[in-house]
């Protein structure tokens, strides 16, 4: 069955659904988009979509997609996000000593925040870390950095997928951003234990600017057509300043880019660009 739906502006894509549940556009509109972003005739090019910020109470939306449309992604969480016994200590028991958390909602929450990240994992997709804080990690003391890794790494490991574990710094810091230092961030990685995990490709879906039409999807093909190339790109299901609330823009409209995107990409799994990891 045909159904219509607007995605690029201005181009109407035709929309089928297979028999194997995946959402792929007619061959014409294909080469419409590909036409649109100046890509090879019938290049496809390898891509695996990760994630970062969360988790967020909204996360399981964007896993329902995927899982779906059986596209491989990994999820890069801030621990501190999930340290819900630090919240009960700094914001529970203050204002009720005995409290066990049963009476404290932002206990409360923590906990569902717990839970859609172990069922992001048992849904099969991969979870690294994104430290314990959303910080410049090159711009803070050495000893609070490794801190910070450290505890990550502890409260995490119930949900980290490889070995070994991966990690990804905030802001691209280390590699993308204040270069002058990454020598000695990704050495504490390492020391930490991680492989840190880059990306190519940004979808620069935290910008508001960005967060109207498909723009977001825009920017992700015109990358990838104009480099000819594929790789890593960057989404993000999270706010790092929200402790519950996600990305809207990009998880209640990334099951309408999909199909655009298949007509350039081939969505595969980390493991595809990332050599020697073992799953845990």
């Amino acid at each position: 069955m045909m159904m219509k739906k607007n995605s690029l502006p201005g181009m109407c894509i035709g929309l089928l659904v297979g028999c194997s549940g995946l959402t792929v556009v007619q061959a014409d509109d294909c080469s419409a988009i590909r036409a649109q972003y100046q890509c090879q005739d019938d290049a496809r090019y390898p891509l695996h979509l990760s994630f970062d910020d969360g988790p967020a109470l909204q996360t399981p939306e964007l896993v329902q997609v995927l899982q779906r449309e059986h596209i491989p992604a990994t999820f890069f969480v801030l621990a501190g996000k999930v340290d819900c016994e630090r919240i009960l200590t700094e914001q529970c028991l203050p204002r009720s000593p005995t409290s066990d958390g049963s009476d404290c909602e932002a206990y409360q929450q923590c906990r569902q925040r717990r839970d859609v990240l172990a069922d992001t994992r048992k849904a099969g997709f991969e979870i690294g870390s994104h430290s314990y804080l959303h910080l410049h990690y090159t711009q803070v003391p050495p000893e609070q950095a490794r801190a910070d890794f450290v505890r990550a790494r502890q409260l995490l490991e119930p949900y980290l997928t490889t070995s070994p574990p991966l990690f990804r710094l905030p802001f691209g810091d280390g590699w993308f951003n204040h270069k002058e230092n990454n020598g000695q961030v990704l050495k504490m990685l390492e020391q930490t234990g991680f492989t840190h995990i880059d990306w190519q490709f940004s979808a620069f879906d935290w910008n508001t600017d960005n967060q109207q039409g498909d723009k977001i999807l825009s920017n992700v093909l015109e990358q990838v057509c104009q480099r000819r190339q594929g790789g890593v790109v960057l989404f993000h299901d999270g706010v790092p300043e929200q402790m519950n609330e996600g990305r809207l823009f990009t998880i209640r409209n990334m099951a309408r880019w999909i199909p655009a995107m298949r007509c350039v990409v081939d969505f595969k799994p980390l493991s595809f660009f990332v050599k020697n990891l073992a799953e845990k």
